[in-house]
């Protein structure tokens, strides 16, 4: 899983490119775990995001629960129709702030 990460003073701007799928999901794992996730504000841009499966939910929700934990925030935006409909099918629409 190719990703651009930036950190911020205030956030950390994560974008995806490609599919979010199992592999894709424990390799962006992988690469978040040098950054202090308790710490920020976390904001996926989803703009070259093209599929998330489960597994990808799943660790949106982790990193979710991260962020709220620490009295964070955790955005999304630029999804395509794909993922808001896996967004939407999934329940995961009113779980998680979508812009």
């Amino acid at each position: 899983m190719e990703a651009t990460i930036t950190q911020t003073e205030t956030n950390l701007i994560i974008a995806p490119v490609g599919r979010l799928d199992t592999a894709a999901s424990a390799a962006l794992k992988e690469q978040l775990e040098p950054y202090a996730l308790d710490k920020t504000d976390i904001e996926l841009d989803f703009a070259q995001v093209e599929y998330i499966s489960s597994a990808g939910l799943r660790l949106l929700v982790a990193l979710q629960k991260q962020a709220k934990a620490s009295e964070h925030t955790m955005v999304i935006r630029n999804t395509n129709a794909v993922v808001n409909e896996v967004f939407r099918v999934s329940g995961f629409n009113k779980a998680f702030t979508v812009l």
